[in-house]
């Protein structure tokens, strides 16, 4: 159960997932990074499993094998822009499709993130109730694709992709965004073929 239901909330209307799988991976030579096996599992159940139980549903965003991503669950959303225009594009493209107050995102190469790790944004979130953008970080870098976003934003967030931003962390920044404390451990992603075990 998500820590928004400690303040009665009814995470089916309020919380939506979404895990972005649309990248072109080119580091790994161009392979569907969410549908690579990291201890006998694809990438992408990984940040499914932590955001289950915190949302209403989980959308995936992606643009090939849109099949076997059906069978992880019961919506996606293929990204507008067909020439793979970042994280931001996946982000716009799931936005139109989102009914619930918040969205709650991570990509798909994190396989040690964790549900608690997006308890500390949903709890961010009542203890800070004026501000509709958080996001984790460590004590080395921030992770702005692992983020609780609330709907006020989504149309500026559309604006500033419509107007050529490409930069996840620009935009959150230009809006405020609180930046939650988490386990560098946790934010470790397959960005090499050699790392997938």
């Amino acid at each position: 159960m998500g820590l928004f239901n400690a303040y009665n909330v009814d995470i089916a209307m309020e919380i939506q997932g979404l895990i972005l799988a649309g990248g072109q991976a080119s580091r790994m030579g161009g392979v569907d990074k969410g549908l690579q096996l990291w201890n006998d599992q694809w990438l992408v159940r990984y940040p499914l499993k932590a955001l289950e139980g915190l949302c209403g549903g989980i959308l995936i965003s992606c643009n090939r094998n849109l099949d076997r991503y059906l069978t992880l669950v019961d919506e996606i959303v293929e990204d507008q822009a067909s020439d793979y225009q970042g994280p931001l594009s996946g982000l716009v493209s799931a936005i139109e499709r989102i009914r619930a107050e918040w969205l709650l995102v991570s990509p798909c190469d994190t396989p040690l993130v964790t549900t608690s790790d997006f308890e500390q944004l949903l709890q961010a979130a009542t203890q800070a109730p004026d501000h509709h953008l958080f996001a984790l970080s460590d004590d080395e870098k921030s992770h702005p694709l692992h983020c609780l976003i609330h709907r006020s934003l989504f149309s500026e967030i559309t604006a500033a992709f419509n107007d050529g931003e490409r930069s996840v962390f620009r935009v959150f920044k230009r809006l405020g965004v609180i930046w939650v404390e988490t386990d560098k451990a946790h934010m470790r992603n397959v960005n090499a073929l050699e790392q997938l075990n």
